[in-house]
């Protein structure tokens, strides 16, 4: 259940954000849209589901409890939607997931993990933009007066690097393969060797074997560079409720 709130949390910061983006986007009107005659009975259900999020280009439309069933529709490149497609349980995913993986202009049919992997770097900018604001300033010095280092909210690490006076800086948080979806070990250290750009969190195994954390490049980085062995960094992490980063992005309260 942690595992799956955690990634849960996740997509839901990559969808507010997705959102603020296509904010201002021009909403379509019912009426031009350019359907196959098959779903021209879709046709209001299309153009409500795109002025909630014009940017999509898989949408799931139909009811299920009235005289249609659910129906996936593809924007094709010639501007037109397809005809419909039954929505089975992996097309549905395929379909929620398009909300996302849409709104930064990447495609619903890429694998899943690269594709948030791609989002997390195009995020980074932003999250950049976070070390700025005073507020968040205010947080990670107060972070700083209780001993943490490394701060853990939905993907993105505030990480504190003394080795340097680098200061704080935006790392992003990754996963191996036993690790992804894994349970985060709260209690666990992140074992530094390198300067990568990517952080693992400790993790339990199936077998309950707790798993340190480390730092290391993503696949096409090249190797991370080296720290000397003298200037390793063992340190305990923080998480942030999901909702502490969704308002920071999306400019709400807290800020």
């Amino acid at each position: 259940m942690q595992a799956k709130q955690r990634l849960q949390d996740e997509e839901a910061l990559m969808l507010a954000e997705a959102l603020r983006r296509h904010a201002d986007d021009e909403l379509p009107d019912a009426a031009v849209l350019k359907l196959a005659p098959e779903s021209e009975r879709y046709r209001q259900d299309l153009a409500e589901r795109l002025a909630e999020m014009p940017f999509l280009k898989l949408v799931k439309v139909g009811r299920s409890n009235n005289r249609w069933t659910h129906a996936l529709l593809y924007l094709g490149p010639d501007g037109v939607w397809s005809k419909p497609y039954h929505a089975g349980e992996k097309a549905a995913l395929t379909a929620e997931r398009a909300k996302i993986a849409n709104g930064f202009g990447l495609s619903h049919s890429t694998h899943w993990g690269k594709t948030k992997a791609s989002i997390r770097q195009i995020l980074l900018p932003r999250a950049n933009q976070l070390l700025q604001l005073a507020s968040v300033q205010r947080m990670l010095a107060e972070a700083f007066a209780r001993g943490e280092r490394v701060l853990v909210s939905n993907g993105i690490v505030f990480w504190y690097e003394s080795d340097g006076g680098v200061g704080w800086q935006v790392k992003e948080t990754s996963s191996t393969r036993e690790s992804d979806g894994a349970t985060i070990w709260k209690e666990g250290t992140i074992l530094s060797s390198n300067h990568g750009r990517l952080v693992v969190l400790p993790y339990i195994k199936e077998n309950g074997e707790h798993v340190r954390g480390h730092t290391k490049n993503g696949p096409n980085d090249g190797r991370a560079l080296p720290r000397h062995r003298d200037h390793y960094v063992e340190i305990p992490f923080s998480l942030y409720d999901g909702d502490l980063m969704i308002g920071l992005f999306g400019e709400l309260p807290y800020e």
